[in-house]
């Protein structure tokens, strides 16, 4: 037996009245006449201008004096209270001129005291390289210089006629409280350049694209260690800082490289980490990452105080967080799953798993690489089941993506495995099915939140479940007891018992199975 409360369900209504209802009014004398049907093909924009005009004078007209003042209040009510919402949304992608020359316009940087660049806290600039005129290039700058409470950048990329040297001098001089920068460096950008940034109080940097003095880009911003607790950084290999270490770091994202003093470098220039990113792996080869495995390994055995801070860890792909060795206890693991490895890398993501022991689990599904697999194959099902058994608290991300026409299938696929896992020898205490898509799914194969009492029947150690459909979370406390007089599986009564989303979230904070959401 299970009980769910069911979501209400809410429509939207809209009103609208016809132009034709609204028009026949009196008419000012003093204002210019309107078209008749006869010139009406000789109308010009300009006309549609006055014509505007005339029915802003026409409502003027007819409203008394006390109405015509509450309705510029109400007015400018409204204009104030859409100001900060409409300023929050500041961080869209700029990626074209159209877009940069219209946010400058919306800033009316020249009116004084009404203009709103003191509410700009976020800004995301990704233009083409080449200007189509000077106007593009003043629209841009003039943007940063005058935003100057801008807390968050990202520059994905800027103008070809915009020096490197001059643009960082423009946001180290204007955006003096800038605390978030996502860079994407070019091949002009030099060390010297990345200096600069040592005088803004970032706390959270991203550093990629074409680092031509990669190996100097930690020397660069060594300053920054008083202030960064994030960063993430692409080098082709990691050299020691002189000077210092980023001691405040604590979140880290890089690539893993096979050099014979990585770990050593890593942890002695980032002692701190607690979240930790591995986005990559540089070799291909099989036999050097067993080899590169085995030696990491040893290293991390042989330094047990090594990063004992390390809390989480998100492995973009398997064969990164393999080649780094990492052998410690930790909070939340979260791995990719896909077909690939369920074929030729059946044991490596068993072996990391073994030597970091998660608390939580978080498994990422790509489902698409599912696509064309044989209904036979047993080997996935196997692999699967290895993961499931790894840690009491699981993640199930079933990332929907790229796969419509088949994510019914796949998806029951898995949530099948799951509850004969369940079923048999589970010792999972808390679960969450997240649904990942790119927008609210319209094709036919929803996910169906009515699997949610089977799975937590099917299992006797559950004691929280969670179903999450693009950010939007429901989720149940489950109570598990034995009918009295009664014996077998019929003998269980479960009970879900809903929770708010905010205690739903509470829930996945304290179990760590939610360290890496945005």
């Amino acid at each position: 037996m299970s009980r769910l409360v069911p979501n209400e369900d809410y429509s939207v209504f809209t009103f609208s009245l016809p132009l034709p209802a609204i028009a026949p009014l009196a008419r000012d004398p003093n204002l210019q006449p309107l078209c008749t049907a006869s010139d009406s093909k000789n109308v010009t924009a300009s006309r549609l201008t006055t014509l505007n005009a005339d029915v802003q004078n026409l409502i003027m007209s007819v409203l008394p004096t006390a109405d015509l003042s509450a309705l510029m209040r109400t007015c400018r009510y409204l204009s104030e209270a859409a100001l900060l919402p409409l300023c929050a949304r500041s961080f869209v992608r700029l990626n074209n001129r159209y877009k940069v020359a219209s946010f400058h316009k919306f800033l009316r940087i020249n009116s004084g005291p009404s203009t709103p660049t003191p509410f700009i806290k976020a800004l995301w600039f990704d233009v083409p390289s080449r200007p189509h005129s000077n106007d593009d290039i003043q629209a841009y700058l003039g943007i940063l210089r005058h935003c100057q409470q801008v807390r968050r950048l990202r520059l994905s990329w800027w103008y070809d006629d915009i020096h490197p040297a001059f643009l960082f001098h423009v946001i180290v001089t204007s955006l003096t409280g800038l605390e978030e920068l996502d860079l994407t460096v070019r091949s002009n950008v030099s060390e010297k350049d990345l200096r600069k940034l040592a005088r803004l109080p970032i706390r959270k940097l991203q550093i990629s694209g074409d680092l031509k003095y990669g190996p100097d880009a930690l020397s660069a911003i060594v300053p920054l260690g008083r202030t960064l607790v994030d960063l993430s950084i692409n080098l082709r290999c990691l050299h020691a800082p002189p000077g210092g270490s980023f001691s405040g770091v604590r979140r880290l994202r890089f690539h893993c490289y096979h050099d014979a003093s990585f770990v050593e470098t890593l942890t002695t220039t980032f002692p701190g980490v607690t979240h930790l990113t591995i986005s990559g792996y540089t070799a291909r080869s099989y036999l050097l990452k067993e080899i590169v495995h085995e030696r990491n390994r040893q290293v991390w055995q042989k330094d047990p105080t090594a990063w004992r801070t390390l809390q989480a860890v998100y492995a973009m792909e398997a064969d990164g967080l393999y080649a780094l060795g990492l052998v410690r206890r930790i909070a939340h693991l979260s791995v990719p799953f896909d077909h690939l490895l369920t074929l030729i890398n059946n044991t490596m993501l068993a072996k990391t798993i073994a030597d970091l022991c998660p608390a939580a689990l978080e498994l990422r599904v790509d489902l698409v690489s599912f696509s064309n697999m044989s209904p036979n194959e047993i080997g996935w099902g196997v692999s699967y089941q290895a993961m499931l058994q790894a840690s009491p608290r699981l993640v199930l991300c079933l990332d929907g993506l790229r796969a419509k026409e088949y994510y019914c299938d796949r998806t029951m696929m898995f949530l099948d495995a799951l509850e004969n896992y369940l079923t048999n020898n589970s010792t999972l205490t808390h679960l969450l099915v997240r649904h990942v898509f790119n927008t609210e799914p319209s094709f036919s194969a929803k996910p169906d939140s009515a699997r949610i009492p089977i799975l937590a029947q099917a299992s006797r150690t559950l004691r929280w479940i969670g179903f999450e459909v693009n950010g939007a979370l429901q989720c149940w406390e489950v109570t598990h007891f034995e009918k009295e007089g009664s014996t077998g599986r019929d003998a269980q009564v479960t009970v879900l018992v809903n929770m708010s989303e905010a205690a739903g979230r509470r829930v996945l904070a304290a179990e760590k199975m939610d360290e890496f959401r945005q």
